[in-house]
């Protein structure tokens, strides 16, 4: 009987422990030593701001429901309040649709916030073009063997590293894309997209992190960024 009481002692800790590093919107002892950042809390809107209005987002058509930052109908794009240069972020995301996630944004260049902003796709798709999820929209096709992991009506979890100018895309563990901003490949890609005659796309260096309200219910979990130096 003392065996078996000091085991469930010992094995308590363990699932407690599990359970702590399973909680949406929180960041492990490891995370934190390693500059990880949480940009959603799961409870406000705070580190966001509205596009619309240039200012501190504040919930509405957003809103957090389920420890989750969800958008059901207009709203607007929003982007993070702090800009970022070299940088990894890590999101979850669930949607019905399009939406997408969006970096070098910079809000002093007018129009829609795409109009600079290279953008990684949302979407319930399953395809490896640059148009389904996961892919650099309009430049970069996905590029991993077998089929593309992902759960059309889940969440799935999305990893953006952008240091120099290189950029890597991972989608449910497994590396998706890879580009560098501004080289002779990239040059040529934009050159063949929509994005050909758009002054300053992708070269605003330091940008924010922008969220894509794209008319399709999206919600967003463990949000959360690490500058790499």
């Amino acid at each position: 009987m003392i065996m078996k009481i000091s085991t469930l002692f010992v094995i308590a800790p363990l699932f407690l422990s599990f359970a702590q590093a399973a909680e949406p919107n929180t960041l492990t002892e490891a995370e934190k030593a390693e500059g990880w950042e949480l940009l959603f809390d799961g409870k406000s809107a705070a580190n966001w701001m509205s596009w619309k209005t240039k200012k501190p987002l504040e919930l509405g058509a957003w809103m957090v429901a389920d420890g989750a930052l969800v958008k059901e109908k207009g709203g607007g794009d929003i982007y993070t309040a702090r800009a970022f240069e070299n940088f990894e972020l890590s999101l979850e995301w669930k949607s019905e649709g399009n939406s997408g996630i969006l970096f070098r944004v910079n809000p002093e260049a007018g129009g829609p916030i795409y109009k600079v902003a290279p953008e990684m796709q949302i979407d319930v798709t399953t395809g490896k073009k640059s148009t389904d999820a996961g892919g650099l929209y309009e430049l970069y096709d996905i590029e991993c063997e077998g089929e593309k992991k992902m759960d059309p009506k889940g969440w799935n979890t999305v990893k953006i590293r952008l240091v120099n100018g290189k950029g890597t895309h991972w989608f449910n563990g497994v590396k998706v894309a890879e580009y560098e901003v501004g080289s002779a490949d990239w040059k040529e890609r934009v050159a063949k997209s929509k994005f050909k005659d758009w002054a300053g796309f992708a070269e605003t260096a330091k940008g924010h992190i922008g969220l894509q309200e794209h008319g399709a219910k999206v919600s967003f979990r463990n949000v959360k960024v690490r500058e790499v130096k």
